[in-house]
């Protein structure tokens, strides 16, 4: 037997473990679980990466600081900055390790030379490690600036890790900047922020930056999954996508909450339940019930939940920009569900998606609208419940709001409704041959066509001016210079198959009636059905195309009255179309 001198933190261990069996050093495993239950060290610090390996999410960085440590391109400054629990400090350890490791400078430390030993047990003179929200006047850099003259004392290189670097004082960063800028042949600085805009950008423009993203939900939880498989934890995926959705893209948070619930569970399984006794419930789940609710209009069990959240605890802010979150991830499932990969589990992803496909566009717009209203209204000093129940009774009760935004979104579903209707009857159109212009003469002369016949049935008033600003769309694509004249076309009665417009006089009713067979089949593509188009100015009666200027087409002597809905409708619609 012979003692053991740990090869990766030997001043905190030697004095714990007295002796090893023979065979050589512990596997890194063994290593960590030894470390684990004879010193009690936490379990992110356990399972801090040694190498840039096993830094996780951070692709971009380790990439870099590989290239460049293979190349011996090494910088003189460094600046590590993302949100917290994202790898700044390990990896600013592990460039520490590879610049003074003996067999460096490397990508890979051994961690087993005497250098690498030194650096994990803390002991190393020439890598400190300085805390800037404690030391962050002008005279902790003075003395910085002063201590940083010498050579090393038995390393390559002095390193420097200012963790916190955005806490240095104005004075304090300025007496900094010549020796950042300039500093000796033998020194490396690596800071290291989580808010890197407070630094001046003296300072930013004298380091290399590297920005280390939030770690997305799948790989924290596949992290999570390794950890709790080396330490003997039982947990289901549903815990852990929990764990990983409070952690919020810091993988410390989430290892510190696996190893309090592994604490709480005592050596039972830890579900998504145990979560809620031991942390407490959070918004999420209740924002996911409250969005399934709101989309089947259910404004009892919109109220429902608001109670048990309110009784359990809930913030109603929280609560709040949960449900925020949750419509945006079905606005992004609409546009691209595979945009949802990172920021969801995949079996909270494929649900988005399911739930997405029975939401309009408009409806989740105004949802994000009206919470992003009832959060901001909650802040400013009202009541965030009374918010948070008047935002959702809205979104559940849209055609009883009078507000022009719920009339907006209304006109706007029934148009994806009636595209979908509409989307199996447009055919793939055929190849026309395209013919010589004819004559005016000819023009007059040839009989007008008899429009084809469909299935599509009567049509109400109702739908054609609802589908009007799509026909006029169609007709204005395929002949531009009826953008005005269409302009002030309105549609005023439907008898039968004839569709009645008025113009807003005789001048532009004449131009359109030269091109009704345009609007016809654009109605035909749109609707379904067939249509004759009569036109008329205001005050004069409708007369169909090819009728004599005097003439006046059969039309009843009392024209159909519109009723208040109708016309309120049809001027919602031209006012929403022409904004």
């Amino acid at each position: 037997m012979r003692p053991l001198v740990n090869p990766y933190n030997p001043r905190l261990l030697r004095s714990r473990f007295t002796a090893y069996p023979l065979g050589g050093w512990p596997k890194r495993r063994e290593f960590r679980r030894l470390y684990r239950e004879r010193s009690g060290v936490s379990l992110y610090r356990t399972w801090r990466p040694l190498v840039f390996a096993d830094l996780v999410g951070q692709d971009a960085v380790v990439r870099t600081l590989t290239s460049a440590l293979e190349s011996g391109r090494l910088a003189h400054a460094y600046l590590f900055s993302g949100p917290r629990g994202s790898g700044k400090t390990s990896a600013a350890k592990i460039l520490a390790r590879c610049i003074d490791c003996v067999n460096g400078p490397t990508a890979v430390p051994d961690n087993t030379c005497e250098n690498c030993r030194a650096i994990l047990a803390g002991s190393a003179l020439d890598v400190l490690e300085i805390d800037a929200a404690s030391n962050r006047g002008i005279d902790e850099i003075r003395a910085l600036r002063d201590a940083v003259k010498f050579a090393p004392a038995a390393m390559r290189m002095k390193v420097y890790i200012i963790d916190e670097a955005h806490m240095l004082t104005k004075e304090g960063a300025n007496a900094f900047l010549k020796t950042l800028e300039e500093p000796p042949p033998h020194a490396v600085f690596i800071l290291a922020t989580t808010e890197p805009e407070k630094l001046p950008v003296t300072i930013l423009s004298r380091c290399q930056r590297y920005a280390f993203a939030r770690i997305a939900i799948p790989v924290m939880i596949d992290k999570m999954k390794e950890v709790a498989r080396g330490e003997g934890i039982a947990i289901d995926d549903g815990a852990l996508a929990a764990i990983a959705y409070r952690a919020d893209g810091g993988l410390r948070d989430a290892l510190t909450m696996l190893e309090q619930a592994a604490a709480f569970a005592a050596g039972a399984t830890i579900t998504a339940e145990t979560l809620d006794i031991a942390f407490g419930a959070t918004g999420r789940n209740f924002a996911q019930t409250l969005l399934d609710a709101v989309v089947a209009r259910d404004a009892a069990g919109v109220l429902a939940t608001i109670e048990t959240a309110s009784d359990a605890g809930a913030d109603m802010h929280v609560l709040t920009r949960s449900l925020l979150a949750a419509f945006r991830n079905l606005l992004v499932a609409r546009v691209d569900p595979d945009l949802l990969a990172r920021d969801l589990a995949p079996e909270d992803a494929r649900h988005a998606a399911e739930r997405a496909a029975n939401v309009s566009q408009a409806a989740v717009v105004r949802a994000l609208r009206v919470l992003t209203d009832a959060l901001s209204l909650a802040r400013s000093g009202g009541s965030p419940r009374l918010e948070l129940e008047t935002g959702l009774l809205r979104l559940i009760f849209t055609s009883e709001d009078p507000t022009l935004d719920a009339l907006s979104t209304r006109v706007k579903s029934l148009e994806e409704r009636l595209a979908g209707d509409a989307a199996p009857a447009v055919a793939v159109p055929s190849v026309r041959k395209r013919e010589e212009p004819a004559s005016n003469a000819e023009r007059k002369a040839a009989p007008k066509p008899e429009p084809q016949k469909r299935d599509g049935g009567p049509v109400s008033l109702q739908k054609v001016r609802a589908a009007w600003q799509n026909v006029r769309g169609k007709v204005e694509s395929q002949h531009p210079p009826l953008q005005g004249p269409l302009s002030g076309v309105r549609v005023e009665s439907v008898e039968g198959d004839r569709l009645v417009l008025v113009a807003r006089n005789d001048l532009d009713a004449n131009i359109v009636r030269g091109r009704t067979t345009l609007i016809e089949d654009a109605i035909s593509d749109l609707l379904g059905t067939s249509l004759h188009v009569s036109l008329k100015a205001d005050g004069s009666p409708a007369r169909a195309k090819g009728s004599a200027p005097g003439g006046v087409a059969s039309v009843s002597a009392a024209e159909p009255s519109i009723d208040d809905a109708d016309a309120l409708f049809n001027y919602a619609n031209e006012r929403i179309t022409n904004a």
